[in-house]
């Protein structure tokens, strides 16, 4: 059992390593294009460094507002349940 786990985890770092590297690859070929680095398009407005479009810094933002508000309910709801009474 020990080794399957083991083997899951080799895997699964593996895959991680290829897509990371997959990412990074099409990353420096838009950067090169004078592209947005995160969605490939050519950017209308870009932010200060000029590398990245303005809809993709603002969808950004609104994922770490709500991946901020998700994990503040998480965890208010884990105090509220294991709240000692």
């Amino acid at each position: 059992m020990l080794k399957l786990g083991f083997n899951f985890l080799v895997v699964v770092l593996l895959v991680l390593v290829v897509v990371f590297t997959w990412r990074t690859k099409r990353r420096e070929k838009w950067e090169r294009a004078g592209q947005c680095y995160s969605c490939g398009a050519v950017p209308h407005t870009t932010d200060k460094h000029g590398r990245i479009c303005n809809d993709c810094v603002q969808t950004r933002t609104i994922q770490r507002w709500l991946g901020g508000f998700m994990a503040l309910v998480i965890a208010a709801i884990a105090a509220w349940v294991h709240w000692p009474a």
